[in-house]
């Protein structure tokens, strides 16, 4: 299970289909969330960015395993 303590190098690490939920978010932010954000949490990147933590997280999840 995917939590917002999560890093994201992590997350695509041990689960590669997960990219393509990060990839969603490269739009609204305006840049390359993976690019740039590898290194922090979830919990750091839905704040940084106001994304919503538990949408991510249902989007995240749906695809892990």
């Amino acid at each position: 299970m995917i939590t917002e303590n999560m890093v994201l190098l992590d997350i695509v690490s041990d689960f590669p289909e997960t990219e393509k939920v990060f990839h969603e978010y490269d739009k609204k932010i305006g840049k390359c969330l993976l690019c740039s954000n590898l290194f922090d949490t979830i919990a750091k990147v839905t704040i940084v960015y106001d994304i919503n933590l538990q949408d991510i997280l249902k989007k995240l999840n749906s695809l892990e395993g």
